[in-house]
C-alpha cells in the first residue's frame, strides 16, 4: 500500500478517531512490508498526538521527508541570485521543523537572512525569505516551479488580517519579490504577531503557500538592526 495514502488517512482520522487504522479494510502488514515504509509509518503515527492541525500537518510532512534517499534534489538553478540564496540556506536545515533559520554575516555591511519552508509541500519546498542585503530590506519567496513574468497581485492572509499587495515575479519566474524600502518594511510589520501567513496569487491556479512566521517580530531583530529600521 502506498505510504503517502496511509499517512493521509492517518491525518484525516486523527481528529475524530483515536485509532487511525480502525476503519481500514486492509491489513497493516501491507503497509509495513518494506522497512522504509514501516519506519515512516511508525513516525507518522506519533503525529496523531499533536492537537494543532497545522503542527500535525507539519509533523506528517516531516515524517514523509525524513529519509534523505527519498528526498528529490533541488531543481536546476534556473532562478537568480536571491533564489539561490534562499535555497542554499534551507539546505543547511538539519531537522524537519519550520522555525526560522537566521544567518548574519557580520562586518560593516552585514547580510542578514531569515528563511522558512512552506508547510505541507513536498521537497524541494518553496522558501519564504526576509533579508537585509546592501542596506535594503527584502521580502521574497523562492519557488520550486516558475510563474509567468510580470507583476503579481498577491493576497496575504494571517491569523490577524488579510490584505492584497502588488509583488513582482522575477528571476525567470522562480522568485516572488515584494516592494522594497519603506513600503516593503510596512508589509513585513503587518506580519508581526501572527503564527502563519497564507500567500496566494489572485486569479491564478497556483496553490496557496502556507508559512510558519511565529516569532517573526523577535527573530527579525538582527535584520532590523542591519537595515536601520
Amino acid at each position: 500500500m502506498n505510504i503517502a495514502f496511509l499517512l493521509l488517512i492517518t491525518g484525516l482520522s486523527a481528529v475524530t478517531n483515536p485509532s487511525p487504522f480502525s476503519s481500514l479494510k486492509v491489513p497493516l502488514s501491507a503497509a509495513t512490508e518494506r522497512p522504509h515504509d514501516a519506519a515512516v509509518l511508525s513516525k507518522a503515527m506519533l503525529c496523531r498526538n499533536e492537537s494543532s492541525p497545522l503542527l500535525r500537518l507539519d509533523c506528517y510532512d516531516s515524517a514523509l521527508s525524513d529519509d534523505e534517499s527519498q528526498t528529490p534534489d533541488l531543481p536546476a538553478p534556473k532562478g537568480g541570485v536571491a533564489w539561490l540564496r534562499a535555497m542554499a540556506q534551507e539546505k543547511t536545515r538539519d531537522d524537519h521543523t519550520t522555525a526560522f533559520i537566521v544567518t548574519n554575516s557580520g562586518g560593516e555591511n552585514p547580510q542578514v537572512m531569515l528563511t522558512t519552508p512552506a508547510i505541507g509541500e513536498t521537497p524541494p519546498r518553496p522558501v519564504l525569505m526576509f533579508s537585509c542585503i546592501d542596506n535594503i530590506t527584502r521580502l521574497q519567496i523562492a519557488l520550486s516551479s516558475p510563474l509567468k513574468s510580470g507583476e503579481g497581485n498577491v493576497s496575504l492572509k494571517t491569523d490577524r488580517n488579510q490584505y492584497d499587495v502588488n509583488w513582482f515575479i522575477r528571476e525567470n519566474g522562480y522568485l516572488l519579490d515584494a516592494s522594497r524600502g519603506l513600503a516593503g518594511i510596512e508589509e513585513i510589520k503587518q506580519l508581526f504577531g501572527s503564527e502563519t501567513v497564507t500567500v496566494s496569487l489572485t486569479g491564478r491556479s497556483s496553490p496557496h503557500l502556507i508559512f510558519n512566521i511565529q516569532g517573526l517580530a523577535q527573530e527579525i531583530e538582527p535584520l532590523r538592526k542591519a537595515c536601520h529600521w
